[in-house]
């Protein structure tokens, strides 16, 4: 069975997951999606980026600007991020570097989708995907799947995608 690429899951994540309606129950309309525009990219990267610098200073209060104005109200307060980050992705809470691959975004760019390999300061690589939503001139994070710990592949026929 042929293995899918990193990139070629997190496209085809990316397209599903910008394709879901905000309203439950709404039939979502078809996302047409192109390929980010260097400066929606360059942006998108600068608040991840951003972020990651906060996160690794424990900066927390400057941290939770980079995320969108409706993942902030997720949070009761810049500490209850902090222990979210902590807990649930660590290598994010302290990374040594990040790398992005291709955005894609909706036609407007007002979404855009990102992946990311990140490899914390404990040597742990994990790959995810950001979503990030326009705010006026600015890429805020909407929302991370995957940054979980990625282990070594398995001999095992369930290894293959």
């Amino acid at each position: 069975m042929k293995r899918l690429s990193f990139t070629a899951i997190f496209s085809v994540t990316a397209t599903a997951l910008l394709a879901i309606p905000l309203v439950t129950g709404a039939q979502a309309p078809a996302v047409k999606l192109r390929a980010a525009k260097a400066a929606e990219r360059a942006s998108a990267i600068a608040s991840i980026q951003g972020q990651l610098k906060a996160f690794d200073h424990n900066d927390y209060k400057t941290a939770i600007t980079f995320q969108s104005a409706g993942l902030r109200r997720n949070f009761a307060s810049p500490a209850a991020f902090a222990a979210m980050i902590m807990q649930a992705y660590p290598q994010f809470a302290h990374s040594k570097s990040a790398t992005f691959g291709p955005a894609q975004c909706d036609q407007t760019g007002s979404h855009l989708s990102l992946p990311a390999t990140v490899i914390g300061k404990d040597g742990v690589t994990v790959h995810a995907l950001y979503l990030l939503v326009r705010e006026g001139k600015v890429y805020h994070v909407e929302g991370v799947g995957g940054g979980m710990r990625i282990l070594p592949p398995s001999d095992t026929p369930d290894a293959d995608v």
